[in-house]
């Protein structure tokens, strides 16, 4: 039997509409949803590309346990209760925080996958919570917290109503809008240039993104607070601030006037590399733009928060956030921003790391220090790490020291699809559903959409093998343990005294609640015009909701008196930090490492797709002047060292990239004893392997990814590899 079927991506934010077709219960074909209310027959290649996910040969569909070193299948019955009988006796012996979690990057784009992950530890009572973000995306949220007074307040960009982008370290264009909701971002981008807007980049790379602007300038990398801040000087000591906004909705001005005082364009110019009347000319241009908006995540250097709150700021200052074209707030079926609270998630610092004392951010922990957390002997030392939906061996930063620490775990399990670097290491992998094999609903990003939208999602197909939803996985593992996932916070929340995801309260019953005492639920009055997930379910393309309203700001503040508060004391302690020559470093490695994204690779686990492996590129790019400095052509094999560590990988001769830097991909490297063919065909070379896990920002934890100190010789005798 053929049948066609609709559902929606959940690789990245843009969320794209999909039809897919399934013969006798296979996916023969996937195919852009010209129906679905926002990508509009809009899709990426890695989207139509999934069914080679489904169906790859390589897929783990069974249980497995490592014995005397070999993967042998055993029972669903028989994993869930030899590893709820080694954590509980671990938890009894060693206490709660002897048990850590690490959750990547896509059990974000799954409702119930992230709440019943974290539903897990809070229910074994662990602060050990690690995950993707701190690679990823903690300085903002945590940005967003100090200014607005909650994690989730997120505003976007308004990119339908903008007339100035101002996109500092970003590249949309192939990661589709980070933190946005924006499907077919590359049209909006030309949109706005069609309408005589105009976008300019700030980005050590001339990326894919930056190849599309009216204007595109070189930054070293790790300086953007330092841009950031001197174009805030100028506007503030011009008198280019909006005024009027900041009497209404700031405190701190004076602060904050007196904090940039020092960061001139002349200063920032000589860190920054971009010259003094580009970075004046610029902050007018913001300052003056009806419809502007300062966009980016210049997060992962040495001082991310920072940046991240100057980017922000700068929305502030001009009074650009809240307005038409700026920078907004968006309004989603489910305010996380209400029910993060209300559980008592939003809290700064609810946790604190045992090694570096680090704060939480969302729950969070920096990953960078759990290897040590693994290995530091004392009170609660990591014995026991569930990994789900992540590979951290390969993706965080030195991750041979996790590889090596994982050896001493008196448990590992890994919840995955593949046979990943990390589970090689690990002494139970439990296999997962991927997106077609669930329900869904878009959740963590409800509220970072432009055009406002739900859409429920049945499963296309039935999960292969023997695999589950992470959820059902994290359920049984808690009723094994005799722990209830539930909260009371949020039993009080949704008035029910039921447990977590079990047969009292499946995932689906909890996000229906959700829905129907969110902002546009019916509150189950039957004759509400509110929303239940019934009803949004009848929507198969995906529902629209209102549109982005402005002048809201007043009831989206968080903070105790409704202000933003421009200069927290967090950020002035900081600030200390970020003084001229802060960012330079040792002489023995001259060269600043960048990362970046291709169209069709995202992260670790997708280089197990053929479609999607034809043409990688691995290349390390370096500009002309560095090459033969160095004497290496392109083709050539270099050795790359940092402090850490040193990897070989072919160069590409570029000057896409500014000179003094060097630009990476990040997720490869794949090695050792994994089980997935095509990835170690074209394995690349890791580029966190020279990542040292000890350097990160302070305040949100994120590693010190770009800008990272390395230099770069011929390898061996410079012969040449095969092209990559």
């Amino acid at each position: 039997m053929v049948e066609e079927k609709t559902t929606y991506c959940r690789i990245c934010e843009a969320y794209c509409g999909l039809r897919v077709t399934v013969e006798d219960g296979r996916v023969t074909a996937i195919a852009p949803d010209p129906e679905h209310v926002t990508s509009r027959g809009y899709v990426c290649r890695k989207g139509t590309s999934f069914d080679q996910v489904v169906h790859d040969p390589d897929r783990v569909l069974h249980p497995l346990k490592k014995v005397d070193g070999a993967w042998q299948r055993i029972s669903w019955e028989q994993a869930i209760g030899e590893i709820a009988v080694k954590l509980n006796a671990i938890r009894l012996r060693h206490g709660p925080h002897a048990i850590g979690l690490y959750m990547g990057n896509p059990a974000g784009y799954s409702y119930s996958h992230l709440l019943a992950a974290r539903g897990f530890t809070d229910a074994i009572g662990s602060r050990n919570t690690y995950g993707a973000g701190s690679q990823d995306n903690l300085a903002c949220f945590l940005a967003a917290k100090l200014l607005y007074g909650a994690h989730f307040q997120l505003p976007i960009p308004d990119l339908d109503r903008c007339a100035y982008l101002l996109i500092v370290g970003a590249n949309p264009a192939v990661s589709h809008g980070t933190l946005v909701n924006a499907p077919n971002v590359r049209e909006k981008l030309r949109a706005i240039r069609r309408r005589g807007g105009k976008i300019v980049v700030l980005d050590p790379r001339r990326s894919e993104t930056a190849a599309m602007a009216d204007e595109h300038h070189f930054i070293r990398p790790g300086t953007d607070a330092f841009l950031l801040l001197a174009m805030l000087h100028v506007i503030l000591a011009e008198g280019l601030e909006a005024r009027d906004f900041l009497a209404a909705h700031a405190t701190g001005v004076d602060a904050l006037r007196a904090t940039v005082a020092r960061f001139t364009p002349v200063v920032a110019a000589a860190e920054t590399g971009v010259p003094a009347e580009t970075i004046v000319r610029l902050a007018r241009e913001l300052a003056g733009a009806k419809g502007g908006s300062a966009y980016g995540r210049p997060v992962c250097g040495p001082f991310g928060t920072l940046a991240a709150w100057a980017l922000e700021a700068l929305n502030v200052v001009t009074g650009k956030l809240d307005a038409p074209g700026g920078s907004v707030f968006s309004e989603g079926l489910i305010d996380t921003v209400g029910v993060s609270v209300q559980i008592g998630a939003d809290q700064r610092g609810r946790k604190r790391s045992r090694i570096g004392d680090h704060k939480d951010v969302v729950g969070e922990l920096p990953s960078g220090i759990l290897p040590d957390e693994i290995t530091t002997p004392g009170d609660g030392r990591i014995r026991a790490l569930v990994v789900t939906a992540g590979n951290p061996v390969l993706s965080t930063p030195n991750g041979e020291a996790l590889a090596a620490a994982m050896q001493s775990l008196e448990c590992s399990v890994v919840i995955d699809l593949y046979q990943s670097e990390t589970a090689a290491h690990a002494d139970y992998l439990l296999p997962a559903t991927s997106f077609l094999e669930r329900e869904d609903l878009p959740i963590l990003h409800a509220n970072l959409m432009l055009t406002p939208y739900a859409q429920w999602t049945e499963p296309v197909v039935p999960p292969q093998g023997e695999a589950k939803p992470e959820w059902e996985i994290f359920a049984l593992l808690s009723d094994a343990m005799g722990l209830p996932m539930l909260d009371s916070r949020v039993v009080d929340l949704l008035r029910r005294g039921a447990r977590f995801f079990g047969r009292d309260l499946p995932p689906r019953a909890l996000l229906d609640l959700l829905v129907r005492f969110g902002p546009a639920g019916d509150r189950f009055v039957p004759w509400s015009s509110g929303l239940s997930l019934a009803k949004v379910a009848a929507h198969p393309h995906g529902m629209p909701l209102p549109p982005i309203r402005t002048g809201i700001l007043a009831e989206k503040l968080r903070t105790a008196d409704r202000k933003i508060h421009l200069v927290d004391p967090e950020i002035a302690g900081d600030l200390e930090r970020l003084r001229p020559g802060a960012g330079a470093g040792d002489p023995r490695y001259p060269l600043r490492l960048i990362g970046r994204r291709d169209t069709r690779s995202n992260n670790s686990w997708l280089h197990n797709v053929p479609r999607l492996m034809d043409e990688p590129c691995t290349r390390l790019r370096m500009h002309p002047a560095d090459a033969q400095g160095i004497g290496v052509a392109d083709g050539d094999v270099a050795r790359v060292r940092s402090r850490v560590g040193e990897i070989e990988v072919q160069v590409r001769v570029t000057d896409e990239v500014m000179p003094g830097v060097v630009s990476l991909p990040h997720g490869w490297g794949h090695a050792g004893p994994t089980n997935r063919r095509v990835a170690s065909a074209r394995p690349g070379a890791s580029y966190n392997a020279l990542i040292d896990g000890g350097a990160m920002d302070p305040l949100s934890g994120m590693s010190f990814l770009n800008g990272f100190p390395v230099a770069v010789e011929r390898a061996g005798d410079g012969g040449r590899a095969a092209p990559g």
